[in-house]
């Protein structure tokens, strides 16, 4: 099962209609006027990211692997199968996991828009590096900027002892894309 998913990003058609259906969940859910609304606003955000990298097989994993690495084709260092669990893994439990934990305290929700403003800063430096558009850009740059509003809006209006929320969920975060640069996708 998971090799027929894992091929070719089958997992990540499902990525935009769990996008939809997350945002419209969301919306029945929660008021823009609530601080969990904007703390869990990143989660469909990051499904239409997902839709962007990999939704079209190539996408993402050819850019990375002949453009970043420079490979030939035919040699891959970040694989179908890499990709299949750092985005279910990383991503999807990651995200659902936090996301129930910012109903119980909002600063879960700024360890989502962090681990979300990090990935997306990758890929607006990544494009003002190279001087050209990268699979996961176009939302990246939507995203960041609903995340630093998202931020903002969490920190005044919900969020209890800022700096240690903010200190936290900055080095988890950080470690996070540390983890997943060095080791899975050295």
């Amino acid at each position: 099962m998971v090799a027929l998913l894992s091929r070719r990003q089958n997992w990540a058609k499902a990525s935009p209609v769990l996008g939809i259906a997350v945002a419209v969940w969301l919306c029945m859910t929660f008021q823009p006027s609530q601080a969990i609304f904007w703390a869990l606003v990143n989660i469909p955000l990051y499904l239409f990211h997902q839709t962007e990298e990999h939704f079209w097989p190539g996408g993402f994993k050819d850019y990375i692997n002949h453009v970043l690495y420079e490979l030939p084709d035919g040699e891959e260092r970040l694989t179908d199968g890499k990709i299949f669990w750092i985005n279910i893994i990383f991503v999807w439990i990651a995200f659902i996991l936090f996301g129930l934990l910012s109903l119980y305290h909002l600063g879960f929700g700024l360890l989502i828009i962090t681990f979300s403003m990090m990935n997306c800063s990758t890929h607006i430096e990544q494009a003002i590096r190279r001087k050209r558009w990268n699979p996961g850009l176009v939302m990246a740059s939507v995203q960041m900027l609903i995340s630093i509003y998202a931020a903002y809006f969490i920190s005044t209006y919900g969020l209890t002892d800022k700096a240690s929320w903010w200190t936290g969920t900055i080095l988890f975060s950080a470690v996070v894309h540390i983890i997943l640069y060095r080791f899975i996708m050295p």
